[in-house]
C-alpha cells in the first residue's frame, strides 16, 4: 500500500521527445501519411473545382464547370480514422477539428454545385443566376482557402516526420490554392478543362491527372470514355457503361494515340486499365 501511494505521488515525467531512429513508418506514421495523401488531393480537386467557378462567373459561361464532374472529392474512409486518431499520428485536435470542417462544409458546397455540374453540357448554359453562381463560387473559394492554410499547418509535421518528400506538394498546392482562392482561372482553357498541378508522389508508377475525353473500343463497340490519370503502366477511365474485369480494350486520345489494353479493376462505371505495353519515359504524357 505504501509503495503505491508513493507511486501516485510521485510527480508525472514529460514524455521523452520521440527520436526517429529508422525511415521505416511506424503504424502512427503510416496513419499520418495516409491522412497526408488524401488531404493533398482532397485540396487540390477543391482549388480545380473553385478556379472553374471562377471561369464561370467571369466569363458567365457554366459550360467550364464540365469538368468538375471528375474532379468533385469524396471523403475517403481513412480520413476518417486518422482523424478520430488524431493523438496517435501526433497531431493537434485543433487541426483534426479543422480539417474534419472542410470536409463537413465540402458536403453543403456538393449540394449547391452538382445541379450545376450535372447540367454543364459542351456548350450550353444550366440557367442559373448571377446571385446564385457567386453564392456557390464563394464557398468553393473558402475552402480553398481553409485547405491552404490547413496544409500550411501540416506541412512542418509532414516535412520531419518523411524527410521533405511532400514539401514539394504543398508548396504547389499553397500556390494553387491561393489563386483559386483569389479568383484565378488560368488552369482552364477555352473548351472548360482545368489542367491541375502534378503532385510529386512517392509511389514507383507515378500517376498524372489528364481530365480529358477519350474513346474506348471493346468486343460490344466503341463508346465515348473521360481519361481521370495516367501512369507509365495503365490509365483511369470514367466509362458510359460498366466493363468486366479483363477486358480487351483500345483506348484512342484525342491526340490520336492508341494504347491496348486490359480492365484490372472496374466499379460503378470507373475503371482501371493497364497497358499492353508502357509508356516510354519521354512519352509527353508522364514527361513532366
Amino acid at each position: 500500500m505504501l509503495r503505491a501511494l508513493l507511486k501516485i505521488s510521485e510527480p508525472r515525467r514529460s514524455p521523452l521527445p520521440h527520436t526517429r531512429i529508422s525511415d521505416e513508418p511506424d503504424e502512427g506514421n503510416a496513419l499520418f501519411e495516409a491522412l497526408i495523401c488524401e488531404f493533398h488531393w482532397t485540396a487540390l480537386q477543391i482549388g480545380g473545382i473553385a478556379a472553374c467557378m471562377n471561369a464561370a462567373l467571369a466569363l458567365g459561361r457554366t459550360w467550364t464547370l464540365r469538368s468538375c464532374s471528375n474532379l468533385v472529392p469524396v471523403e475517403p474512409p481513412i480520413i476518417n480514422v486518422a482523424l478520430r486518431a488524431w493523438q496517435e499520428i501526433g497531431i493537434s485536435g485543433e487541426l483534426a477539428a479543422s480539417i474534419s470542417k472542410i470536409y463537413f462544409d465540402l458536403l453543403d458546397a456538393k449540394k449547391l454545385a452538382m445541379p450545376l455540374i450535372d447540367r454543364a453540357g459542351a456548350f450550353t448554359g444550366s440557367g442559373v443566376s448571377l446571385a446564385k453562381l457567386e453564392q456557390i463560387t464563394a464557398l468553393w473559394r473558402k475552402l480553398a482557402e481553409d485547405c491552404k492554410i490547413a496544409v500550411r499547418r501540416l506541412e512542418p509535421e509532414t516535412r520531419w516526420r518523411f524527410n521533405g518528400v511532400y514539401t514539394g506538394n504543398a508548396l504547389i498546392l499553397g500556390k494553387f490554392l491561393q489563386e483559386s482562392q483569389s479568383g484565378s482561372y488560368s488552369c482552364v482553357n477555352q473548351f472548360g478543362e482545368a489542367a491541375i498541378p502534378v503532385l510529386p508522389q512517392r509511389r514507383k508508377t507515378p500517376r498524372y491527372v489528364l481530365l480529358q475525353p477519350c474513346k474506348i473500343s471493346d468486343k460490344g463497340g466503341s463508346s465515348i470514355a473521360f481519361a481521370r490519370d495516367i501512369s507509365k503502366s495503365g490509365i483511369g477511365l470514367d466509362c458510359e457503361r460498366d466493363l468486366a474485369l479483363k477486358e480487351r480494350v483500345l483506348i484512342e486520345l484525342r491526340n490520336g494515340q492508341k494504347m491496348k489494353g486490359t480492365v484490372v479493376w472496374s466499379r460503378n462505371k470507373r475503371v482501371s486499365v493497364q497497358f499492353d505495353e508502357p509508356l516510354t519515359d519521354g512519352d509527353p504524357l508522364i514527361a513532366r
